[in-house]
């Protein structure tokens, strides 16, 4: 995470799957509550109270996001989910960011474990407490600009969409009250899955590279060589080594001339031994031996030398 501002502006990406999911299951839950059932006895269904485990109603643990002590907490809820929602789910992956709903879900569950009491725990509350904090720890140094060209930080949006969720959950019927304090929990469980999701993309990036040569070339940095892929993919792919190699071998072709790459494929002949010039004395008994006849070029031409200095000349 960085903390340099970037310009983002404040409408809504496109809506990704897992979220329309989320916000549709919301108002569907609304509707029927609202409509074609009583809220008491929706509420008594999916709400969760205090020993409902021992009661064999397992599912409230998850089940208490889908309703709501009041139609505007739920709308609130939704209109926080789709202004942060696509984001985290295109950052994460729609498996993750499903996995993280359901996260934030049990984070709200488990703190009112210990702060509800009795009183029932209902709405999506945790899971948009948890999105905001998420998206304020990941863009919170973001720049959004608003109606009239206010421009805000994402951390500061976040806050106030937050702030104006916890009033009216205070505000608001059953769920609501003091016991709506539980739904904080889903902020905690974002701190730990933004963390752990850190963690583990560190992991995986390390578990791809191994450590730098203990002795690289003088000529090169030292870089990190990955490791060897597994050998179903080994034989499908070439090494990173023989990569480079090649790339050095063409980047050197290049930079030289064609007459020095002619002078590199075929190597300068040995230098020949340096003759000494024959000796006069040496010359002399070759003429008594052989005659005139017998005399090299070379010899003919210290012998005629020789004869210059004897005169003179």
């Amino acid at each position: 995470m960085t903390d340099e501002p970037t310009t983002a502006p404040i409408s809504t990406p496109r809506i990704t799957r897992v979220v329309v999911w989320c916000v549709g299951l919301v108002l569907g839950a609304e509707f029927l509550q609202y409509t074609l059932l009583q809220p008491e006895l929706v509420q008594g269904a999916l709400g969760f109270r205090r020993g409902d485990l021992d009661l064999g109603r397992w599912w409230s643990v998850e089940t208490y996001l889908l309703v709501h002590g009041s139609l505007a907490l739920a709308l609130m809820n939704a209109y926080a989910l789709l202004i942060v929602g696509p984001r985290l789910e295109r950052f994460w992956g729609s498996r993750r960011f499903a996995g993280f709903v359901l996260l934030a879900g049990l984070g709200g569950w488990m703190l009112h474990l210990f702060v509800g009491g009795d009183a029932v725990l209902l709405g999506a509350s945790s899971v948009a407490f948890g999105a905001l904090a998420a998206y304020a720890m990941r863009w919170g140094s973001d720049e959004h600009i608003l109606a009239g060209g206010l421009t805000v930080r994402g951390r500061w949006l976040a806050g106030f969409i937050g702030a104006m969720i916890l009033l009216l959950g205070l505000r608001s019927g059953p769920g609501g009250g003091a016991a709506f304090v539980a739904h904080l929990g889903g902020i905690g469980a974002a701190w730990l899955f933004v963390r752990g999701t850190q963690v583990l993309f560190v992991e995986r990036f390390r578990e791809g590279v191994s450590a730098v040569p203990d002795d690289p070339p003088e000529d090169q940095p030292p870089r990190a060589f990955p490791k060897t892929l597994p050998r179903s993919r080994a034989r499908d792919r070439e090494t990173i080594d023989d990569v480079v190699a090649r790339s050095n071998a063409e980047s050197a072709r290049r930079e030289v001339g064609p007459r020095a790459r002619q002078d590199l494929k075929t190597p300068p002949p040995q230098s020949m031994a340096v003759v000494p010039p024959p000796d006069i004395d040496t010359i002399l008994d070759k003429i008594s031996a052989e005659g005139m006849g017998g005399l090299t070029s070379a010899e003919r031409r210290v012998l005629d030398e020789h004869s210059r200095r004897l005169r003179g000349d």
